[in-house]
């Protein structure tokens, strides 16, 4: 390959937050490496959001994520209309960090030279020229992405950094929904994210709420809990378990999550995009992990600590379709004290900050 040639880069990354998120330091490497051309980047519309004002972004590519209310042949229509904004583009380099069966034939109908995958049998013959060179499969997610824009020698950045913004409409949206509800800038905010992508992987609510309840009685804090349509059943009880303490914000846009979890002073979660959110905005975060590896998802921050169930089940970690451990799985396990001592002297250094 002929770096100085490159000049117009695609990047496929559809989905989601937290994937999103830690291609930053791939991208980064990508600039480093070709800093005169055009970094372009696929994502699924619905997490638009999250790339705002991306130094290494150059022109996002939405994908329509949500195709319920469109016939075949609308889909059919989309589909090619897309594929051929795609190539009018006439981009030298693809590179497709997410490898599923929606983006390894569009690498291949971009028309670009060069075309960069994940080594997946024979997709990867027919849709790649260029192979991604197999990652040590105990490495961390964002080290996994890095490692792909190895295949075309791309410059390493010198440290690890998540890029995510925010809009400063979306800052006065939050700075309007903390006043109104009483948050001023001398209190300290915790959010409450209990969200997750399968059921098995949430702390139960009664221990979230135990956490919430200590933190305002002991600590004096407000709480805020997040979350979407999925998690505010799990909220209720939250908010149950912990006496009615906090406030509710459920349903926000992304643009409006980041401000929101920009003002706090901590992030309590479990494995979940909006984990790797708080990460990446440099909020400190104490995240609850079970089924899932945090060597692979942990949160890539100098300041966060991950909580687990001790000792380990033998079946951690697994792979989250089917624990056979119901009602008394590995997050049920989790001891709340050890979260307890990351709460205090996370907040404590916090408040030494301020003053």
């Amino acid at each position: 390959m002929q770096k100085n040639l490159i000049k117009k880069i695609l990047v496929l990354r559809y989905r989601s937050i937290g994937d999103i998120i830690l291609s930053s330091p791939a991208l980064e490497a990508l600039r480093l490496t070709f800093p005169a051309a055009r970094i372009d980047m696929v994502i699924d519309d619905v997490f638009e959001d999250i790339c705002v004002g991306h130094p290494n972004i150059d022109y996002l590519i939405l994908h329509k994520r949500d195709t319920s209310g469109m016939t075949w042949f609308q889909k059919m229509a989309m589909g090619f209309k897309f594929i051929a904004k795609i190539r009018k583009q006439k981009y030298d380099l693809v590179i497709d960090l997410h490898g599923g069966p929606r983006s390894a034939p569009l690498a291949w109908l971009s028309g670009a030279r060069y075309r960069v995958g994940y080594r997946l049998r024979l997709r990867s013959k027919l849709f790649y020229n260029i192979s991604i060179p197999a990652a040590d499969p105990a490495s961390h997610t964002s080290d996994v992405l890095l490692n792909a824009v190895r295949a075309v020698g791309c410059v390493m950045p010198e440290e690890k950094k998540l890029y995510l913004g925010y809009r400063p409409e979306d800052k006065g949206f939050v700075t309007g929904f903390l006043r109104k509800f009483g948050v001023s800038e001398k209190d300290r905010l915790v959010m409450i994210h209990p969200g997750a992508r399968v059921d098995i992987k949430r702390l139960p609510a009664e221990k979230m709420g135990q956490m919430a309840c200590w933190m305002a009685d002991e600590l004096g804090v407000k709480v805020v809990y997040a979350g979407n349509n999925a998690d505010i059943a799990e909220i209720a009880s939250i908010v149950s378990y912990s006496g009615k303490r906090g406030l509710i914000a459920t349903n926000l846009k992304l643009g409006h999550l980041t401000a929101l979890i920009a003002s706090c002073d901590l992030f309590i979660g479990n494995d979940s995009g909006p984990m790797h959110m708080a990460a990446a905005l440099g909020v400190p975060v104490v995240s609850f992990f079970g089924p899932s590896n945090p060597a692979i998802w942990g949160p890539v921050s100098d300041n966060a600590k991950v909580i687990r169930n001790a000792p380990l089940m033998e079946c951690q970690p697994c792979d989250q379709k089917a624990c056979p451990h119901t009602g008394v799985h590995c997050m049920t396990k989790i001891k709340l004290a050890e979260a307890k001592r990351a709460v205090i002297n996370i907040l404590t250094h916090r408040s030494a900050q301020r003053v």
